[in-house]
């Protein structure tokens, strides 16, 4: 069908010369030739690459060295760590591709005997080309270190300060990627051939309409976000005595929030419109009179193919610990430990793709009748329309999610007297989890209507 459509439209071309001509003869008058070319291209190249990392290394230290011949007391720790990373990356491209052609032909020209019939061609080609592609990462990786570490030596007594020192590790990372793109074509060629007073020997009128469309979409977005978080809350003191050791209470809690986030999309909407008229007025011949022809040809081809990736990874490792270790030669008491740890970690993922490819074709042809009584020649009227539309579409989505949460109370005394171990009320609340989407969408119209009248 492509190639009868290029063979027609080449004929036409070789054979029409453009002129505009308005005739009033009356006697074996020669025929107006008309013709119209319209050609419009389009080509659409667009890239964007986003990528942000974010890197943080926090440390929150309290690590106090006592060497002492007699009593050593632990000051209080209270010191708080905040600690906040984040990254984001973002990469889109948008393209808008308009093409409208309009083509009118009108013949006035009248003549009495022997004229010959007018001529009209008209042709348009219309082809646009769009490619894009949008790539997107991010990273954020966290380390946070909130510790409490004293060591102690003393021929005295050791009295442990309490430990508070809360820590709060927020880290994330988000990535998106999208491709928009929007292609218009639009085609309205229109003829008119008047009636003829011609009554002898008259020509018919000739007209050919030839439309070709084309749209081709390429597009391509990848996102990917990766949260790794490695967050430590320590309370570790070291304690040697002569004589009795007294534990702190340690109370200092850990909340710790990872996640990563990726989209990836692509939207892609083609439309191509083509309106074809033609009509020829009746004629007053009423002997030897030549039909009149018409001729009307369509083809519309679009292609369509998307691509979208998205990936969300978020890793994550909580350490929340009250691990002291006493050595006394009197009696030790251990400090109550209820720090407490709240660990979240998510991973979420999508991807998809939505295209919607519409074709409409009108062609009306009309021929009114004749007054001819001998000799007439028939009218000839033809249409074709080719219409094509190929979607192709592909989405891939994952998260990926891990975590390791630790919270623990592990004191070790050894001690010459009693050892009175202080209460553990230590809460873990560890929250995981990955979300992954794919989708596609893909919506295709092709409606064409053809309409002969030969009176």
């Amino acid at each position: 069908m492509r190639s009868r459509l290029i063979a027609a439209a080449v004929s036409l071309v070789a054979l029409a010369v453009p002129a505009t001509a308005m005739a009033g003869g009356n006697a074996g008058a020669g025929s107006t030739g008309q013709a119209q070319i319209n050609q419009q291209q389009a080509w659409v190249a667009q890239l964007a690459a986003s990528k942000a990392k974010g890197d943080q290394n926090a440390t929150n230290t309290n690590a106090p060295a006592n060497v002492a011949g007699g009593d050593v007391n632990g000051g209080a720790n209270s010191a708080h760590q905040t600690a906040t990373n984040g990254a984001q990356s973002g990469a889109g491209n948008q393209a808008n591709t308009g093409q409208a052609s309009t083509q009118t032909q009108s013949d006035p020209s009248s003549g009495s005997a022997g004229s010959g019939g007018s001529g009209q061609a008209q042709i348009n080609g219309q082809q646009a080309w769009v490619a894009q592609l949008a790539a997107s990462k991010a990273k954020g990786d966290q380390n946070a270190t909130n510790a409490n570490a004293p060591v102690n030596v003393a021929g005295g007594d050791v009295s442990g300060g309490a430990n508070s020192a809360n820590q709060t590790a927020t880290n994330g990372a988000q990535s998106g990627a999208g491709n928009t793109s929007s292609t218009n074509q639009s085609n309205t060629q229109t003829q008119t051939d008047p009636s003829s007073g011609c009554h002898l020997g008259c020509g018919g009128s000739g007209q050919a309409q030839v439309s070709d469309q084309k749209s081709g979409t390429l597009q391509g977005a990848v996102s990917g976000a990766s949260a790794d978080q490695n967050a430590v809350n320590a309370n570790v003191p070291v304690n040697v005595a002569g004589g009795d050791v007294s534990g702190g209470a340690n109370s200092a809690n850990q909340t710790a929030t990872n996640g990563a986030q990726s989209g990836a999309g692509n939207h892609a909407g083609t439309s191509q419109n083509n309106t074809q008229t033609q009509t020829a007025g009746g004629s007053s011949c009423q002997l030897g009179c030549g039909g009149s022809g018409q001729a009307q040809l369509s083809g519309q081809s679009a292609a369509t193919l998307q691509a979208a990736l998205s990936g969300a990874k978020a890793d994550q490792n909580t350490v929340n610990a009250n691990v002291p270790v006493n050595i006394a030669g009197g009696d030790i008491s251990g400090g109550a430990n209820s720090a407490n740890q709240t660990a979240t970690n998510g991973a979420q993922s999508g991807a998809g793709n939505q295209a919607n490819t519409t074709q409409t074709n009108t062609q009306t042809q009309t021929a009114t009748g004749s007054s001819c009584l001998l000799g007439c020649g028939g009218s000839g009227q033809a249409q074709i329309n080719d219409q094509q539309a190929l979607t192709a579409q592909f989405a891939l989505s994952f998260a990926n999610a891990n975590q390791n949460a630790v919270n623990a109370n592990v004191p070790v005394n050894i001690a010459g007297y009693n050892i009175y171990g202080g209460a553990n009320s230590a809460n873990q609340t560890a929250t995981n989890g990955a979300h992954s989407g794919a989708g596609n969408m893909a919506g295709t119209s092709q409606s064409g209507g053809q309409n002969q009248a030969s009176s």
